[in-house]
């Protein structure tokens, strides 16, 4: 059972926390006043602390086999919600919840504490965002002797007390690439004495477009998009090099070959490709998920758990252990839905108290498991 008496204590405490990360964002895995500002509970609590650069894992009890974990890293982008609380650093921002989720566990942290429940592994890592944090902690032996791996996100498309947990695939893997394209360049009146970067870019374009439909299973899920295409500066030149890039997405290892095969093809003599497997799918253990929503659903409603093509570098903790990653509902704000990622997204705080039963439940689930 879940004292939810105690849970609507710590929730101000949250609130307080989550409010001093979001006026204090930091950047990949330069979250060091986040940790400091995490170390000092952890520290308070009495707790066994294990720093990773700016990261760190935390243990109450000995010998835990359940790890929860939140990011702790920011984006750059300039903040516009108008908070009284909004950030103080010039072009970085919580645009994603992160902030939120460092809070729920640093509540989850006291819960256990003041409830005696252990043992428990905490992690606190720093660049999710750029896909680094998670593999940094795992080498530095954040989830030895661990058996299940808890985490989740903010949702905004999800109301307040909803929550969601896929069975199977949850997000997506991520590969991104660059392609440059290079010639001579020449004057745009005479193109019959140049080498066309940009007609040649324009055809890569076409054809890279067309690779998720044309060769992966249409049962299947692919994306390709292109984020950016940089070449030329004036109007009556034929650039010598035009650059573009993009992302890719797949849930399976033989999608991901598929893609990397079909661009990389394109190399020819004027055209170099680089591309880069970035993380791997989310695949969450569905009995572990299962037992979850059971230990739940006294609290918090569990709805249609729907994969999404975003990634997460959490997906390094589920190649070691048995995972559950979790969707958690933030709301809509000021009557509207804002998306992750802007300069006006915000959360509902009344969130963070499902949050930390979620946590709990996933202790609770884990411990059923085995």
């Amino acid at each position: 059972m879940i004292d939810l008496t105690e849970v609507e204590k710590i929730y101000p405490l949250m609130v307080d926390y989550r409010r001093n990360i979001h006026q204090n964002p930091e950047i990949g895995m330069e979250t060091v006043e986040t940790k400091n500002y995490v170390k000092k509970l952890a520290s308070d609590l009495g707790f066994g602390i294990r720093e990773v650069g700016n990261g760190l894992f935390i243990d109450f009890g000995k010998d835990p086999k359940v790890a929860l974990r939140a990011d702790m890293d920011s984006l750059p982008i300039n903040e516009e919600t108008g908070l009284a609380f909004s950030s103080r650093n010039v072009g970085k921002m919580h645009a994603c919840g992160h902030d939120m989720h460092t809070a729920i566990l640093m509540g989850a942290m006291i819960y256990s504490k003041r409830m005696n429940l252990r043992p428990i592994r905490f992690i606190f890592q720093p660049g999710e965002e750029i896909g680094q944090g998670a593999a940094a902690m795992i080498e530095a032996g954040a989830i030895d002797g661990i058996a299940h791996v808890f985490g989740l996100h903010a949702w905004p498309s999800l109301d307040v007390g909803q929550y969601s947990i896929c069975r199977g695939k949850a997000m997506a893997a991520v590969d991104s690439f660059e392609v440059k394209v290079k010639g001579e360049g020449g004057h745009g009146a005479y193109p019959h004495l140049a080498y066309d970067t940009i007609l040649e870019s324009s055809r890569i374009i076409q054809h890279l477009l067309t690779i998720p439909a044309r060769k992966i299973n249409p049962l299947d899920s692919a994306v390709l998009s292109i984020g950016y295409v940089n070449g030329g500066k004036a109007k009556n030149i034929i650039p010598a090099e035009v650059t573009l890039g993009g992302t890719v997405r797949t849930f399976t290892r033989e999608d991901s070959e598929i893609m990397e095969r079909e661009v990389t093809s394109l190399r020819g003599e004027h055209v170099e490709i680089s591309y880069i497997r970035e993380l791997p799918p989310l695949i969450n253990d569905g009995e572990f998920a299962a037992k979850i929503d059971k230990a739940a659903s006294p609290y918090i409603r569990a709805v249609e758990a729907k994969p999404t093509m975003g990634g997460e570098d959490f997906s390094y903790y589920c190649s070691r252990a048995h995972c559950s990653f979790a969707f958690l509902g933030t709301g809509r704000i000021r009557g509207r839905e804002v998306s992750k990622h802007s300069s006006i997204f915000d959360i509902n705080e009344e969130a963070m108290k499902y949050g930390l039963i979620l946590h709990i439940s996933a202790v609770t689930a884990a411990a059923l498991d085995g």
